[in-house]
């Protein structure tokens, strides 16, 4: 990896957020290590300088302030982001950040799961990002879903009242299929692959192998990226670090080849 500590020079710009405050509904946290695990001795070809954004502890909505503020820091310099977390909590306020300084960005939400839950006491938790999306700036047909495998009783609700893009696994090559137009931010859950590639995650609920996901990357061509919600502490022989760390030189290549 050819590491650098000046923006101007760098190709990509990666964030570390770690993050695990997100996660409320469920005990099986971990992500507050991830990023840290995914990027150690991890080698690129491209120019990268990578930052940090630390989490409180104690405050959500802080952690949240903090990464948004950092983030419209980097997008300053004109060049891709890819941010490392988390839990996927982290992608509210990246996601919020770039969208004030490209109101027509769309999203490709890579998730098993909608994330369209109701907040509880207002916080942003990693399962209400999309649906707090929508209600901060986001139209209906700017977002689309893919490799979802869940989807629960109050988002079905919820999809009741509107009208989203949803692709399910077996649906992928109607994706491929598609027209894209215009600059798509790709938020990717580790949770979107197979369960015996990513064990180490809260739901591990996917059914994509990593070349499928590698495809929608390359389908994509993102602007900028996230990849979320890696949990080392419930990993099995490193094997969710070994795919993430392969999806994110992935990521990487392709912010670098289209920028």
């Amino acid at each position: 990896m050819t590491q650098t500590n000046s923006p101007e020079q760098a190709e990509v710009l990666i964030q570390k957020l770690a993050c695990d405050i997100g996660i409320h509904r469920n005990p099986r946290k971990g992500t507050l290590n991830g990023p840290e695990k995914i990027l150690e001795g991890l080698q690129f070809e491209e120019t990268v300088m990578t930052d940090e954004v630390f989490p409180d502890e104690f405050s959500l909505e802080e952690t949240h302030r903090r990464i948004k503020e950092n983030t419209l820091e980097l997008e300053n310099y004109g060049r891709p982001i890819l941010s490392v977390g988390g839990d996927h909590s982290i992608s509210s306020p990246l996601i919020k950040a770039l969208k004030e300084r490209n109101p027509d960005m769309k999203l490709v939400w890579l998730d098993s799961h909608l994330d369209l839950k109701e907040k509880v006491d207002g916080h942003v938790s990693h399962d209400v990002v999309v649906r707090e999306l929508l209600e901060s700036g986001f139209s209906e047909d700017e977002i689309v879903f893919v490799g979802i495998t869940e989807i629960d009783h109050d988002e079905e609700k919820f999809l009741e009242g509107h009208d989203l893009d949803i692709y399910r696994p077996e649906e992928l090559d109607e994706f491929f299929e598609r027209g894209l137009e215009g600059e798509f931010y790709l938020s990717v859950d580790i949770d979107v692959l197979d369960k015996e590639l990513a064990p180490g995650t809260g739901y591990p609920d996917g059914e994509l192998e990593i070349k499928e996901v590698e495809e929608v990357i390359k389908k994509i061509g993102p602007v900028h990226a996230d990849l979320v919600e890696v949990a080392p502490s419930l990993d099995v022989d490193g094997q969710t670090i070994e795919s993430a760390q392969a999806l994110t030189q992935g990521l990487v290549s392709e912010l670098v080849f289209e920028s």
